[in-house]
Formats: structure tokens, sequence, C-alpha cells
């Protein structure tokens, strides 16, 4: 099942493309990588009004912008940092509504961030992911539905968004899929 909702590629944090400087690994939501030529960011398509945020490993800050200004952030404290999920704080996404979200990892610089540009899917694709949320089908089922069929965003975004009850079948999933993080075993051995 990992392998059919697939991974992100680790995203450059900061100016550096060049693989120098530090990454972070997101693994919710799925995006496609930006033009490294140009300064385009990454771009992740949401279907789900209100995607749940999900980076492996620690980070200090995550920011969502609209034209330069700050709708909201978090901050990690010198001993705690931001760890985890991260149920989505503003209101719904409107269809076609664009957002970018900025993650700095733990470690670096104040002013060093990787960025992707969040973009909620139109009505149509909204609604059919609302609906799938709300049948009372199977999560686990649904997921295997939609990475089978070649929607892995989809299935990653019903992954981890919130459960009314807890599933121990997709709790172990998405165990699994954070300790692979981007690729690599972030678990150890």
């Amino acid at each position: 099942m990992r392998d059919l909702i697939g991974y992100n590629p680790r995203q450059a944090v900061g100016g550096s493309r060049s693989g120098s400087g530090p990454e972070i690994c997101l693994i919710t939501p799925r995006f496609q990588p930006g033009d490294a030529s140009a300064t385009a960011p990454a771009t992740a398509t949401v279907a789900l009004a209100s995607p749940t945020l999900l980076a492996a490993g620690p980070l200090n800050e995550v920011r969502l912008e609209r034209d330069g200004r700050i709708l909201w952030q978090q901050l990690a404290s010198s001993t705690k940092p931001i760890e985890g999920p991260i149920t989505w704080p503003l209101e719904p996404l409107q269809p076609g509504e664009s957002l970018l979200l900025r993650l700095r990892p733990r470690g670096a610089a104040g002013a060093d961030f990787a960025t992707i540009q969040l973009v909620a899917a139109g009505s149509a694709d909204q609604q059919r992911a609302a609906t799938l949320l709300g049948s009372g089908s199977s999560r686990l089922a649904l997921i295997e539905a939609n990475a089978q069929t070649g929607r892995s965003a989809l299935a990653s975004e019903l992954l981890f968004a919130p459960l009314q009850q807890s599933s121990p079948a997709v709790d172990k999933l998405r165990q699994e899929v954070i300790a692979q993080g981007c690729g690599i075993n972030l678990a150890g051995p």
C-alpha cells in the first residue's frame, strides 16, 4: 500500500536548490516539484478543503501566507520543536484558492524556508473528496481504492485526514508512511 501512495521528493530550504542546504520531507500533502531554473515553488493541489499538514522531522516554524501576508504561523520553542500532523488551522479552502505553505526545519536560519504552493482543487474534486470522507466506508478501503487508481495525492490526504474513531489499520499505515518519510526509513533499521 505504501508504494501505491508514493513519496514526496525532499524540498530544498531557502534559496539553495543545489542540494547542499537543508531539506524538508513533507509527507502530506503530496506535491509536484517546482522548476529549479525558475523561482516557481513546488505545487500541491489539495482535494480536501481542510488538508492535514505533516512533515517528517522536527520543524522550527510553519506558516501559511497569501500575497506576502502571514495568515497563520506556528513557532517552536527553544526546547520543543513542531512535530507530527497539523490539523488545518484556517477556514476551509475554497475551490481554486491558493496559499503558500512555508516550512523551516529545526536548525535552519530564520529566513530559510521550503515553500510549497497549496492550490485547492475545483469544486467537483472538493465535493468528491468530502463525499468520500463522509461516506461511512472503511477509510483504509478508500485510501487503497484511490491509490490503486492513480490518485495517490488524494489517498495521502485521506490517510492523514482526522478520523472520528481510531482505526488500528489506518494508524499502522500512517506509522509506516511516516517512518518511510520521503523514501528513506526514518525509524532506523
